[in-house]
């Protein structure tokens, strides 16, 4: 029995692009993550990433500046995984999920919006955000990340627990008001970190489970994408046995491979991308219960 995550087309992938696991308060990172304003520079250059926060239609709705932000988020740690809304903690920014779904969607990110504004979608001009169900498809928070080596965004089909972060990347946030798939606002900052050589390969790995955990007996799915590889490796299963079948080459640029794992336990997988610019690595995280 697979556990895998499905996403659909049309209205049901822009839902499965606000999927997120958030605290369901609002909640600041630790001092010692602590991010600073700017693209992420210095040591932090290719080890951290850029969070862009464009508020859109929210920036002075209801007299309430709100400014774009853009703010590095450093990785305490640098070579291990981080989601997207831990890199979204560590830049310092705060985030609140939904009552009914507890850690499952995005709703507010830096108190906006707030719950006393009046957000005029289409059809309930005087419509005010509670964060209590998911969000209109009208009226949320889009998310989007870059590599940092070109100048465009990517629209994410995966929300941001199950996607790592590109160290030297970017992740951004774009609110959507009235919007449709095609249509989604990027963040108006160009995602380009000029530390980032052009012929660098990158490349991220996922569970494409949710919350990341299956029953034993259950099998997932690991999705991984990739740029500028010339080769992808399943280089390694931490620990080495009981994680099921990953090893040899995968598919270049990017592609997904069935895990059935053998035993209990938590399980890290490790992808390894070569390409003219050197090799670089990403790991994805599984709980077998």
């Amino acid at each position: 029995m697979s556990k895998t995550v499905t996403f659909l087309s049309g209205l049901a992938v822009l839902a499965a692009c606000r999927l997120a696991v958030v605290p369901s308060a609002e909640a600041a990172p630790r001092a010692v993550l602590a991010g600073y304003d700017g693209i992420c520079t210095g040591a932090d250059a290719l080890t951290g990433v850029t969070v862009v926060i464009d508020f859109q239609e929210l920036d002075g709705n209801g007299g309430t500046a709100a400014p774009t932000i853009t703010r590095c988020s450093p990785n305490a740690s640098p070579g291990t995984q981080r989601t997207g809304i831990k890199a979204l903690q560590d830049a310092g920014i705060s985030v609140t999920g939904v009552a009914q779904w507890g850690l499952a969607f995005v709703c507010r990110l830096q108190s906006r919006p707030a719950a006393t504004e009046s957000i005029p979608i289409t059809g309930n001009p005087s419509y005010k955000e509670a964060c209590v169900i998911t969000p209109p498809g009208s009226a949320y928070w889009s998310y989007w990340n870059a590599t940092g080596a070109g100048t465009t965004w990517t629209y994410s089909s995966y929300g941001a627990l199950n996607r790592n972060v590109v160290p030297g990347g970017f992740e951004g946030w774009s609110f959507s008001l009235n919007k449709t798939a095609t249509t989604n606002p990027p963040p108006g900052v160009t995602p380009r970190n000029p530390a980032v050589n052009l012929g660098n390969p990158t490349v991220g790995l996922s569970v494409d489970d949710l919350d990341r955990q299956i029953t034993l007996g259950q099998s997932t799915t690991l999705t991984w994408t990739s740029t500028n590889a010339t080769s992808l490796t399943a280089s390694a299963v931490s620990p080495a046995t009981g994680g099921g079948a990953w090893s040899g080459g995968l598919a270049v640029p990017g592609g997904s491979k069935t895990v059935k794992p053998i035993a209990r336990g938590t399980y890290t997988y490790t992808i390894k991308a070569t390409g003219t610019g050197g090799t670089v690595y990403s790991t994805a995280t599984l709980t077998v219960q």
